[in-house]
């Protein structure tokens, strides 16, 4: 087991340099991650939009000029044509919903509206191929917890989604999962495809990489509504196991990777990539 710690260089090694418009799903870190990867994009130089489909608390790291707060497609292509010197091309759009501690909340724009940023993208692309548009969108809500089930009508991925990712928060392991999974009323929905699952549950009802094996592998979990998209699982929270609880999630990663299913082990909080 060996660590490496990335500096601006975590897209390549999680197979994401060429993905151009990419919704995390899922729990445990996503927006970490998402914005990890947005300052890396934009430090590359290519602009990068921040945003979601569902909701998401507004980034406490950009410049009052980088944040779009309505429906204007005008004043997004304002932020990535007149970019000013020595600044990095990255926005963030949301919609204000209300205040929670202090923190502004943000809900998605209309779908029309993220219709026609995925068009803008598109154009945008066409006459920058080299520096293309990203656009990073949170497309799941989990209430802070590390895993969870998607409801009816969720995911939602922003239009024309190329890649998605798929978090999990290793925090979960060895705790309960009704404690840990959110949505875990829909926990029936999951194991009603799988037998040999329904029965693990019965002798035990804690997480364990048996579970998250399953949770990953299920099209009513981590892989709903995943068509021709690239899908990547990103196991997330290595900086709280121990060697043997590691151990176990390599040889998860490893049993993934052998069903053709893209996986990683990081500490985004620490800012390595388990190899």
């Amino acid at each position: 087991m060996n660590k490496y710690f990335f500096n601006h260089d975590l897209s390549p090694l999680l197979g994401l340099a060429d993905s151009q418009i990419i919704t995390f799903i899922g729990g445990g870190g996503k927006t970490s991650l998402m914005n990890t990867l947005g300052k890396e994009f934009a430090s590359h130089g290519y602009p990068t939009l921040l945003t979601t489909t569902t909701h998401i608390m507004k980034p406490d790291f950009l410049s009052d000029e980088s944040y779009i707060e309505n429906e204007d497609l005008g004043q997004l292509a304002n932020i990535f044509t007149n970019l000013k010197k020595n600044t990095l091309p990255l926005a963030a759009l949301g919609i204000p919903e209300k205040v929670v501690n202090s923190t502004v909340k943000w809900r998605s724009p209309s779908s029309d509206f993220c219709k026609k940023i995925a068009e803008f993208s598109k154009k945008f692309s066409t006459k920058n191929p080299y520096k293309f548009l990203k656009i990073l969108c949170e497309g799941d809500g989990s209430k802070r917890l590390p895993i969870k089930l998607p409801k009816d009508g969720e995911p939602v991925f922003f239009p024309k989604t190329d890649t998605v990712i798929g978090v999990i928060g290793l925090s979960c392991l060895g705790k309960p999962i009704k404690e840990t999974l959110f949505r875990y009323e829909l926990l029936p929905n999951l194991t009603s495809l799988d037998n040999y699952f329904i029965k693990s549950l019965q002798s035990a009802d804690i997480v364990t990489t048996d579970f998250l094996y399953r949770l990953c592998l299920s099209e009513k979990g981590l892989r709903k509504n995943i068509t021709s998209q690239k899908f990547c699982i990103i196991f997330n929270q290595a900086d709280i196991l121990d060697e043997k609880a590691l151990a176990e999630v390599i040889a998860l990663r490893n049993q993934l990777q052998t069903k053709g299913i893209c996986s990683h082990i990081i500490s985004v909080k620490n800012n390595y990539i388990i190899n």
